[in-house]
């Protein structure tokens, strides 16, 4: 796999850089942009302790990632088998999991890494569209991050990502089709609950 990921819970961690302005941005990337200083804001407040920043951004981001439709998307034709309660335990555990193994780099990255809003966007006129970011990283590696997105009211709600047209949710839906084959829906969901999915790392 060309590149790799940092997970999804940071998604707006991993936004903290100056933004080219522009007078016709999208409705989507204008809303990005508050992200980002809302973000950057608390990732560069020392007087906050990594757990409180951790919390603070988890609870932010949760406006703006729709976890149950990355979830059904990462799982794939299974999730249609899973009872009502096995999704809510599947997504509170899956979110979890990525908090768990993501939070202490995402500060990091959004300490460390620069970001650059590119005018390339793909709109289809149907309620979706996606949003495109030149990420540079501490080391100097350069690729490009997709931020496909909903209008859900008034916000616009991320359901992927993709780094260098590699899809997120294609990336742990193969992890979870063996794992659902292996050990059935309940055994996955415990398998997450010990956070024994394979982590995916982030281009360094």
């Amino acid at each position: 796999m060309a590149k790799l990921w940092t997970g999804l819970w940071l998604v707006l961690a991993l936004l903290v850089a100056p933004w080219a302005q522009a007078a016709d941005k999208h409705p989507a990337q204008l809303q990005l942009q508050q992200n980002v200083d809302t973000v950057l804001k608390v990732a560069r407040n020392p007087a906050l302790s990594d757990a409180q920043k951790i919390r603070q951004i988890e609870g932010y981001a949760d406006g703006y990632l729709d976890y149950q439709r990355i979830a059904a998307l990462a799982v794939g034709r299974p999730w249609q088998q899973f009872s009502p309660q096995q999704k809510t335990d599947f997504i509170a555990a899956f979110k979890e999991m990525m908090v768990a193994m993501y939070a202490r780099s995402a500060l990091v990255g959004a300490a460390d890494a620069q970001i650059t809003l590119l005018p390339k966007l793909i709109d289809n006129q149907q309620n979706r569209v996606e949003v495109f970011t030149e990420v540079r990283s501490r080391s100097g590696n350069k690729y490009e991050v997709g931020y496909q997105l909903y209008r859900a009211g008034g916000v616009y709600k991320v359901y992927n990502i993709r780094v260098d047209g590699t899809s997120l949710v294609t990336v742990y839906r193969n992890q979870f089709n063996e794992l659902i084959q292996q050990k059935g829906i309940d055994g996955t969901i415990t398998t997450l609950r010990q956070k024994g999915l394979k982590k995916v790392e982030a281009v360094k």
